[in-house]
This record gives structure tokens, sequence and C-alpha cells, in this order.
């Protein structure tokens, strides 16, 4: 095996400091490039990634795509990364991780004959620890990366080694040394190469080519390559090679390899909490794909109905796409960040069409008539609902997860009754509509247990009330209160005060919880070469507290505090029954170069986070982490958890839980603190929503179902107002249940 392996390639960021139209172009011009290179020297190979370029390729120069594929077929074209673009590998979830894999391997096979076997992040911020057995189910056993570079990560040996993944799983990584690019001429990156072969006494990789905006491997490059072969006493170890020739080459020699255990970290700090649009877009069109994949699987169980395949398919191309590390991390052009946010926004609504033609053919086919013939289709008595003769209107509310859920119906009207179909009295209530038509401002709710990938059907009615039992919720400016749980706030500050799990007796909290600022000025975009976030700018205050609701279903208190002009308004929701406290946040920032972040003191001191379908353990030591929809703290025998709906960045420290929730630096500031002038823009101002919950639990975060909690956050429950009709379905089903595996339709 030769000391040194020459690996052509190009890296093209799709999106970045230009928009994917250009980047469509790049694609193509340097796929001519490496095409006509290959015409000029026989020795050169290419090695390239990303599925989407291909079948951009295919669809725009068809006789480029055919020229690709002879090369291919005849080894010098090797394909490899295994997924549909060069995604962020921390911020998208484990099942949209495992799509960016099916998709791609799957175009790969069908066009030419073959999958990808080595995977090639080069550019992605971090790699989470679940990759090695996300890769290996995939057929991928090797894995090319760069960040984080030996300065941020000193620890992560160079060059090859076995990575190990939380789970156990192992694969062969090699951490590209340098760069991706050849800077400058191939001869002095070569003595680099040399000499870190030489120290860590193992064959290396030299990446060449002109990289971000593509390019690729130039003239001047295979020129300096083949001189050096030539003339250099070197020269006789080095070859031309892809990352296939070198990982096999590895294991055909059977090179001992050190080995590194669980994630790689750290690169860009500050990414995983800029431009909270597009972050909440893509947990909302995440979260719509699966939940509509879910419903149609039970639509075509039950009805026969099937989604529209190609529609679905473009909602993943569309999501996929916009996981491209630049776009996840929003570190790119405000324009390009903008279309990236109407692409995902284009990928919510097809979820939500398919939904809702899954929900409306098995909601039209369940029994809503039951032998009553008094229970005719006409609008006499409101144009609202279908009540006729007191017989009530009929609710569906479905559950596509694999579990038991607890949904919540609200229907756009003042409801006095809710009955299940046995004639059993549900919890309702009247609540403030988001509406003022003259005098109808009202809104019906309830809440009720749903079976697992099921449904079940409801009764409104408007007649005569039944008289509810004593409501288990208080509510007042100071405290919000149910039967397992109690919340305390001071009326000065707003601060949250005491978290108690009525259960145990135990408070969450160890001191006032607050909204805290956090100065960034000093950190580009990225926040290069910062891991904590710690100068203090200051924290909301100057509460207004206003009980919102009290009713036997849910109580509410708004909290809104301030800093400066800039508001943010709480809104603690508490269900009667229920042992997490909801929170639906509307913030309204007008900081610049500052950070946001929630922050919940606790006695607790061990710290967990959810990561694509995982969970790690860190250490508690203030470092910005990346997240997915919880975190938590722990101790020995209870702990504080917070569920988010589209928020990625967090830090904790022994004794405190921070959940990142905004970050005002500018757009696209790269190594730009010396050069910023009143022309930039900033991300985050202005309005922004988003929920989170605080669960207090006790035992362990798996005996707290945290992952439960956190898919019904981000997947609640849809339901369907219907009308009477026959129809073969029973007025309840339950589907497949299984409450220890994360299950998904694709």
């Amino acid at each position: 095996m030769k000391k040194v392996m020459m690996i052509g390639s190009a890296h093209i960021d799709p999106v970045w400091l230009w928009q994917w139209q250009e980047g469509y172009h790049e694609v193509k011009a340097t796929f001519r490039s490496a095409l006509d290179r290959m015409n000029e020297n026989p020795d050169f190979i290419f090695t390239c990634a990303c599925a989407d370029y291909y079948r951009w390729t295919e669809e725009n120069d068809p006789e480029m795509f055919e020229e690709i594929r002879a090369r291919i077929a005849e080894g010098r074209w090797v394909v490899v990364g295994g997924m549909w673009i060069q995604p962020d590998m921390n911020a998208p979830s484990g099942e949209s991780l495992a799509r960016q894999l099916m998709y791609s391997q799957r175009y790969f096979h069908e066009k030419f004959g073959l999958t990808a076997t080595i995977g090639h992040n080069v550019d992605s911020f971090g790699h989470n620890g679940m990759m090695p057995q996300l890769y290996h189910k995939a057929g991928i056993d090797s894995y090319v990366w760069m960040r984080p570079s030996i300065t941020e990560n000193p620890d992560i040996p160079e060059g090859p080694m076995w990575w190990e993944g939380v789970d156990g799983t192992r694969i062969r990584t090699h951490r590209i040394h340098g760069a991706y690019t050849s800077r400058g001429d191939i001869p002095e990156k070569l003595d680099e190469i040399f000499e870190l072969s030489e120290k860590i006494e193992k064959p290396v990789m030299c990446f060449y080519g002109v990289g971000n905006h593509g390019g690729g491997p130039t003239i001047k490059n295979l020129r300096e390559i083949d001189a050096f072969m030539a003339d250099d006493p070197r020269g006789k170890d080095i070859c031309y090679a892809s990352t296939v020739d070198y990982f096999r080459s590895l294991e055909s020699e059977d090179i001992q390899l050190p080995v590194w255990s669980g994630e790689l970290q750290h690169h860009a700090s500050g990414c995983y909490s800029t431009h909270s649009a597009s972050k909440k877009m893509h947990r909302m069109a995440e979260s719509a794909m699966l939940r509509m994949e879910a419903l149609g699987a039970m639509a075509h169980a039950l009805t026969g109905h099937d989604v529209c395949a190609s529609a679905v398919r473009q909602g993943w191309n569309n999501l996929m796409f916009n996981e491209f590390h630049d776009i996840m991390g929003g570190c790119s052009l405000p324009e390009a960040m903008e279309d990236a946010t109407l692409q995902l926004s284009e990928a919510v609504s097809i979820a939500a069409r398919e939904e809702n033609a899954a929900l409306q053919r098995m909601s039209w086919k369940v029994d809503t008539m039951k032998g009553h013939p008094l229970r005719v289709r006409s609008k006499e008595e409101d144009k609202y609902l279908w009540g006729v003769n007191g017989q009530g209107t009929p609710v569906i509310i479905f559950n596509p997860h694999p579990f038991e859920a607890e949904g919540i119906a609200r229907v756009h009207r003042s409801v006095q009754t809710v009955r299940d179909d046995a004639g059993n009295v549900i919890p309702c209530q009247t609540i403030r509509a988001t509406r003022t038509n003259r005098d109808d401002r009202w809104d019906g709710i309830f809440r009720a247990k749903i079976p697992a990938m099921g449904y079940r059907l409801f009764w409104f009615f408007q007649g005569e009330k039944e008289e509810p039992e004593t409501s288990e919720l208080s509510v007042s400016q100071r405290h919000i209160e149910n039967a397992n749980i109690r919340a305390e706030f001071d009326p000065m500050t707003g601060a949250l005060t005491s978290l108690i799990n009525k259960q145990t007796g135990e408070d969450a909290l160890s001191g006032p919880a607050r909204a805290k600022l956090v100065d960034i000025e000093h950190c580009d975009t990225w926040a290069h070469n910062v891991f904590k976030f710690d100068r203090p700018a200051g924290a909301f205050s100057d509460a207004g507290i206003t009980v919102l609701e009290n009713g036997p279903v849910r109580a509410v208190l708004r909290v809104v505090t301030r800093f400066g002009i800039s508001t943010l308004e709480q809104r603690y929701v508490l269900y009667a029954g229920a042992d997490q406290l909801e929170v639906e946040v509307k913030l309204d920032m007008h900081e610049k170069f500052r950070m946001l972040k929630l922050c919940f003191p606790t006695p607790y001191g061990k710290e967990y986070s959810e990561i694509p379908y995982g969970v790690i353990t860190r250490q508690a030591n203030g470092n910005e982490e990346h997240c997915q929809r919880w975190i938590a703290m722990q101790g020995e025998t209870c702990g504080l958890s917070i569920l988010n709906n589209g928020k990625y960045s967090y830090s904790a420290s022994e004794g405190e839980l921070r959940l990142t929730v905004s970050n005002t630096s500018l757009f696209a500031d790269h190594y730009g603190q010396d050069y910023r002038d009143d022309t930039c823009e900033f991300m985050d101002i202005g309005v922004q929503r988003f929920s989170y919950a605080l669960v207090p639990y006790s035992g362990s975060w798996q005996d707290a179902e945290l992952h439960h909690r956190a898919a019904v956050l981000n997947q609640p429950l849809p339901f369907v107002v219907e009308t009477y009709h026959e129809g073969p379905l029973k007025s309840e089903f339950t589907g497949i249940r299984i409450d220890n595996t994360a299950l998904s339709a694709g």
C-alpha cells in the first residue's frame, strides 16, 4: 500500500454564499471538468458524493450523465457518500438521516447498479455518535470527514481510525488533514501529508482539487502530481486513487488502527442556534412528513387508500436538500436562507395535503349513524357543527404514534358537553378563539387518550351543559397547579421559581429560571473557535402576569417579560392529570449580537441529550452542544427534562440546564468581525414562535418516556370534525403498538 493516496474530488456547496441555482450550474460545470481531465490523463480518478448532484445532471444534461455512467462502469469515476447531499450530521433526526441514506443508495443502485460503501461528509460541522450504526445498516463500512480539525479537537486520532458509535458499532474512518481542497501547490501539500504519514506510521489520503464553489481537480493539479511522481524520490510512494481504494487497502493489509468512541465534535457551535425560522420549518417538515406517512399507512390498512408516491418523494427531496450543512447550519446568504424556508414550507404543505386525504378517507368510513334515522345531513341549527335534534357532532381523533397518546381536539365553536361513543362524559372547556367574529369568539376543547396507531370517535354537544366534576386545576398570578405539578412564579421578574413534582415532593429547580442574554459580538456566524458562550448581557424582567384560562381541561398563565424593546411572552399551559408543564412562546427579539437562553437552575448534575436515533450523556461543562427534541439533567432518583419543537442547541453546567432559543448573529459573517458595516443583516430579529415543555420526573429518562413525550409535542394528534354517515369502520381502532421502539413508515 502506498504511503499517500491522491484523492481527486470537488467539494461543491450547492448553497452557501450563493443560491441553489448557482450551485446547480456549478455541479454541471464541475462534472464536465472532471470528465475532461479523464480524457486528458488516463491515470486520473475522480471521487464524487451527493446523489442529488447526479440527479440534477441526469435531468438537465442526459448526454453528460451517460458519459458519467460509462466512467463509473470503467472504475475511474467513483461514487461515494451514500447521502442525498452532505447534510449537517447533528441536527436532522435519525429518520431524516436514514432517508438520506435510503433515497441516495436507491438512486445509485437504480442508475449505476451499485451502492456507496464509503461515507463522505468532509465539510459537515460535527458527527453524531449514532452514525456508525446508521452507516453500517446502509451498507457503508468506512467514512471520510474533516471537521472538527486537529486544532479544534486534538484528542481525536489523526489519519485513519476506528470510530465506535454510542451503541458499539464500529466503522473505519479517516480525518482529512489540512483541507478537502488543494490550496496552493501540490508539492507543498504533499510535504505536510508525508510528514503526517511518518508521524502516525500509517498510510494517509491527500485530497486535491478546487472546492466549495466547485471546480475539482485542475490541469495544474494533475501536472504537479505527475511531476512529483517522476522527479521526487517520494514519488514512488504516491498514486492516483479513490477513497474506496484507500479503505480496501487498509482492510486487506489489516493495518491496526486506534479507536475513538462517541461523537466527533466540535466545530461550528453557533450554527445550531442560528436562523430560527428555517430550523423551526425544518422540524415542522420532518414531523409533518413522518406523521403523514404513519397516517397514510393506517389509511391504506383500513381503507386501501394510497398516498401519492411522487408527492411524498418531492417532500423528502425538499427536506433532504435543505439539510445541507450550510443551510441547516443557518450560515448562508439571507436570500439562500429564504429559499430554504420556502422549500421546507412546500414539504409541510405536501405532507398536509396527503395527510388530509388519508384522514378524510378514514373518517368518512367511520359509522357515525349507528342506526339513528334522525341524524340527517342538514345544517338547520348551526353553521359550524352538524348537531341535529340534539344528536351531537362527531369528531374523530387519530393517533399516528405506536403508543397510546393523549390528543386535544379544538373546534371553532363554544361546546357544552363532550361524550365518547359509549356515552361517557369527557371534560371540555370553552376558551378564547383566535378570531373575533362579532360575538363569535369562543372555541371548545377537550383532551382524551387515543390508542396506538388508531383513532376514537367522540361527540360534541351544544345543548344542556353537564355539571363538571370539581377541577383539580388551580391558577393565580403566582402559581399554576394540578394533582401532579405545582409551579410558582416571581411576580416582579416573571421567573419560574419552583417546579414541584407532587408525587415525590421534589423541586426540580434550585433557583429562579430566567431568560438570559449572552454577548456574542466577538463571534462570527459559525462562532469559529468559540465553544462556550458565557458573556452575560442581562436578563428579561419587568413581568406582567395574567391568568388566561382556568377550567376543567386546562389552566393557562401568561407571563410577559421585557428587555429593552424586546418582549418574551410565555403561556404556561397545564392540563388536568398532566405531569408536564407546556409553554407556548412568542418572542419579539431586537437585541443584536445576542444569544437568548432559557436557563433552569437544577439540583441535578448528569446531562443527557437526544441525538439522531439515540441518547448521549455528556460532561456538563458549559460547552454549547447540539440536541434533538429533548435534553435533561438527572440525579440519582429524579430529573428535569426540557422538550422542544424546533430548537437544536443548549448548554449545561453542573447546576443549570440552558436551552438556546435565539441567536442574532449576522447572516453569512465568515471571519468578518473586522469588516462589518451598517449594510449587514441580522438573523432572528422580530417575532418567532415555538413551544417547549418542562418535565420534572422521577427515576430515569427512560422511565419518564421522554421519547414519547417529545414525539407527541412535535407530532400532535390530528382530528376531523365529521357529519353523519354509515361506514364499515367502528368507532374505535387500535393498530400497531410498540412501546420501546421508534416506528416509521418509509
